[in-house]
């Protein structure tokens, strides 16, 4: 069985993301969001591309984690900045931290 040679592997980023809301969020809300976000701002393609994840594993107090391309970080960051309101509610996503592992962000 062949392996994949680790220089043509995709490089991923980890983002650490807060979330700010007077009200109780779920992790399924972030999610849905976050994937509406990057569909609206980059598209289809680049949304496939980016390969936006939210890790949900890492929901804790408001706070986790999405893996992402190492290309599209900056875009994702500003995806995550246009979003503004769920169910007509306020609410803002912010990344707070950028790394190439997952411990880093922890």
């Amino acid at each position: 069985m062949k392996t994949i040679p680790s220089s043509a592997k995709e490089r991923k980023r980890y983002i650490r993301i807060k979330v700010d809301a007077d009200w109780k969020v779920e992790k399924e809300d972030v999610s849905r969001l976050v994937i509406q976000a990057g569909l609206q701002f980059l598209g289809e393609l680049n949304m496939a591309r980016a390969g936006i994840q939210l890790l949900p594993e890492t929901w804790k107090d408001n706070t986790a984690v999405l893996r992402v391309g190492h290309k599209y970080v900056d875009e994702t960051k500003a995806a995550l900045a246009l979003i503004k309101e769920c169910e007509g509610k306020k609410i803002t996503i912010s990344a707070t931290r950028v790394s190439g592992t997952i411990e880093g962000v922890r």
